[in-house]
């Protein structure tokens, strides 16, 4: 128990690294690139490669977090956090642009030009959609655990199942290519396997109604003696 939540700590740490790159040292270095290219020309190539190495950096806590989801469960963050990033990089992206067109017309340049405003048009389109996004799946995402399992998916929905059968319950398995979704309607659970690489399966659990918190945590405990 002390070892998953060691894990479980250690996942929120690097999801948060990758929430805060993605929300503000990506885009301060993206606006540092945009400024640069009007006032310090010299320096937008040190800072391009820099912005790219930041990025790839990102690729670190992000690995980390893979494997530490074979260890535990978790609620699926992870969404959210990508949305607090995008969100991030619009607003600083947007503003540097319009701030460097301000700028532009003391350099003799023509900030009113269409590609201007077809740039801030695109930023606020995608901000729209990442608003919806959010909007339509955030509480979904509250309240779904995950765990990635060394597994095979078919042997996961059978132990599923077993339990759901053990507590004299009925579930509706629906297989979908590459997935697996199993919806327990009695207790409001909605359980999707999908397939991974290397016979790995991951494990999303969503338990719509707090009643069925017994059925779910039974459940995981049934998973994770495969794991």
């Amino acid at each position: 128990m002390h070892e998953d939540g060691d894990a479980v700590s250690q996942l929120n740490r690097s999801q948060k690294i990758i929430e805060y790159g993605m929300a503000l040292v990506i885009p301060i270095m993206l606006a540092l690139m945009v400024y640069s290219y009007v006032l310090f020309e010299d320096m937008f190539t040190p800072l391009f490669f820099l912005t790219i190495a930041l990025a790839l950096f990102l690729m670190v806590p992000a690995f980390r977090a893979l494997r530490l989801h074979y260890r535990c469960w978790a609620r699926n963050t992870m969404p959210q956090r990508l949305v607090t990033g995008l969100i991030g990089i619009i607003y600083i992206s947007a503003a540097s642009v319009f701030g460097v067109s301000v700028l532009s017309m003391y350099r003799g340049l023509e900030p009113e030009q269409p590609l201007t405003f077809a740039v801030l048009a695109l930023f606020a389109l995608l901000l729209i959609a990442v608003m919806g996004y959010n909007a339509k799946f955030k509480d979904r995402n509250e309240r779904t655990d995950i765990r990635f399992f060394r597994q095979d998916m078919d042997k996961l929905t059978h132990e599923i199942k077993h339990t759901c059968e053990s507590h004299q319950l009925s579930c509706a398995v629906v297989p979908n290519g590459n997935s697996t979704a199993i919806n327990i309607p009695d207790k409001k659970v909605f359980i999707t396997i999908k397939k991974q690489a290397n016979a790995s399966s991951e494990v999303m659990m969503e338990c719509a109604d707090p009643i069925a918190a017994d059925l779910c945590s039974e459940i995981k405990r049934t998973l994770d003696q495969e794991a």
